[in-house]
């Protein structure tokens, strides 16, 4: 995922970088033919498994992510460094949500679940979010967390949820 956006965000500047100047003047009675050269020539597709990354959701989980989440658990989902360690109440500290820690060994419906209702319930100290996020923003949120995700625990995440 994160290679796919790398290369799309350097097509996009060698595009843009380009010294070619637009045709002056074209009239509707014009026919041109443009020689298209490619910018990258080895690009490795998408995995398969994460194909179906709707960009627009993405994009919004990371701005939504970026306004509740990223507080507690960091920009970049890294968590907090010691989050194995109980705080003084007993309570847990914000995880990783990248991949480094155990969120992908959830299925979906329970990571909404934690987000909707928090965990005090559990134990934990995160807050329910179900009255300030609808649940597309919820499931926005989870697509940018698994976007994260290395492509190996993204594969692994789907195939325990498939069973």
């Amino acid at each position: 995922m994160k290679k796919m956006l790398f290369i799309f965000a350097i097509s996009f500047v060698l595009v843009s970088c380009s010294k070619e100047e637009p045709s002056k003047s074209v009239t509707s009675e014009s026919t041109a033919v443009v020689a298209v050269k490619p910018v990258i020539t080895n690009v490795t597709p998408m995995p398969a498994s994460q194909a179906d990354f709707d960009f627009s959701k993405m994009a919004l989980g990371g701005k939504l992510f970026k306004q509740n989440c990223a507080t507690c658990h960091g920009d970049n989902a890294e968590g907090t460094p010691d989050w194995r360690k109980r705080n003084p109440d007993g309570t847990l500290k914000p995880p990783p949500l990248n991949g480094t820690a155990h969120t992908w060994h959830h299925s979906k419906e329970l990571l909404m679940s934690i987000i909707t209702m928090g965990t005090a319930n559990q134990g934990g100290n995160m807050p329910a979010w179900g009255d300030k996020l609808s649940q597309q923003e919820i499931d926005a949120i989870l697509t940018w967390v698994q976007s994260k995700w290395p492509e190996e625990i993204y594969t692994s995440w789907l195939e325990i949820n498939r069973r």
